[in-house]
């Protein structure tokens, strides 16, 4: 069981867009419970479930993507405000590590994909985050900028470290509870009623061919519908992301325990932004150790 001592859920939630964004179809296992006319039946199913990040400029709408090197890709403008909005398709509540340019959303320290702050996202539910969380109530704007004057670079600078080497990715990790979304079907059973025919008596067949006749016929145990909703189962200047004006964004802290998600870098969602002609930036650099006073 893994345990993170502190998620932050935004107060507010929007609806999820359909435009053009990041989407991972990421296979979740969970067990199924169907009833059965008079007995429980338990089935672990694995069902496909779209996973979605969306870059969306303050009056442009969300961004367009291209695929570059196997990686969604947008292209950045200076000065640029940007929000990332994050959706939750499953039926449970998720927690989602958010990094820009590697480092953590909520306390600005690199992080790997599973150890950083996380965001809390009901079911079923959007969240936008506008910029970097400072405090509890408040956030500084996310806006694209030469890498030079980039968030990642002031926090390099403070701290002695090259944090700005994986200036230009933006990426989300989702992780839930496998017990809540066992739970979620266990209270969301299926249903199925058979209704089996009793072998006939030779006094019988003929009187039951003619009122098979005329009401069409009767299959032997057939299966009754089922209630089941199967959609429910090259530019010259490096960019970076930089900490601009300050916007209200009140959260709260919430105790969460998650256990199951995206804990390697090819399930996690990624987004890259003008780096045709630099390495690819790392989304979820983890943290080495401590180093030693000579």
């Amino acid at each position: 069981m893994r345990f993170n001592k502190r998620f932050l859920a935004v107060l507010i939630v929007l609806a999820a867009s359909q435009s053009q964004a990041a989407v991972k179809d990421q296979d979740v296992a969970h067990r199924l419970t169907i009833m059965e006319n008079d007995r429980t039946i338990h089935q672990v199913r694995h069902s496909s479930f779209g996973f979605r990040m969306e870059i969306v400029n303050d009056t442009e709408g969300v961004k367009s993507e291209i695929y570059k090197n196997g990686h969604p890709f947008i292209a950045a403008q200076k000065g640029e405000r940007y929000s990332v909005r994050l959706t939750n398709p499953l039926p449970v509540r998720v927690a989602v590590n958010l990094t820009v340019d590697g480092l953590n959303s909520i306390t600005g320290q690199p992080s790997g994909i599973s150890d950083g702050e996380k965001w809390m996202i009901d079911p079923y539910s959007s969240i936008t985050i506008p910029g970097w969380q400072v405090t509890g109530g408040e956030a500084r704007r996310f806006f694209f900028t030469a890498k030079p004057k980039s968030y990642a670079q002031w926090r390099g600078d403070m701290t002695g470290k090259d944090l700005s080497a994986n200036c230009g990715v933006i990426g989300a990790a989702f992780f839930w509870n496998q017990e809540e979304l066992n739970e979620y079907y266990d209270s969301h059973p299926i249903y199925r009623n058979y209704q089996c025919i009793l072998p006939l008596t030779k006094s019988d067949k003929k009187a039951e061919y003619k009122s098979n006749l005329s009401s069409g016929g009767v299959q032997p145990c057939a299966p009754s519908a089922e209630n089941m909703d199967e959609s429910a189962a090259a530019p010259q200047e490096q960019a970076g992301t930089g900490m601009g004006e300050s916007e209200s964004h009140p959260t709260v802290q919430v105790a969460f325990n998650y256990d199951t998600g995206m804990y390697s870098l090819d399930q996690a969602l990624v987004i890259y932004y003008d780096f045709e002609n630099a390495p690819s930036p790392n989304p979820f650099p983890a943290l080495g150790y401590a180093p030693e006073m000579p």
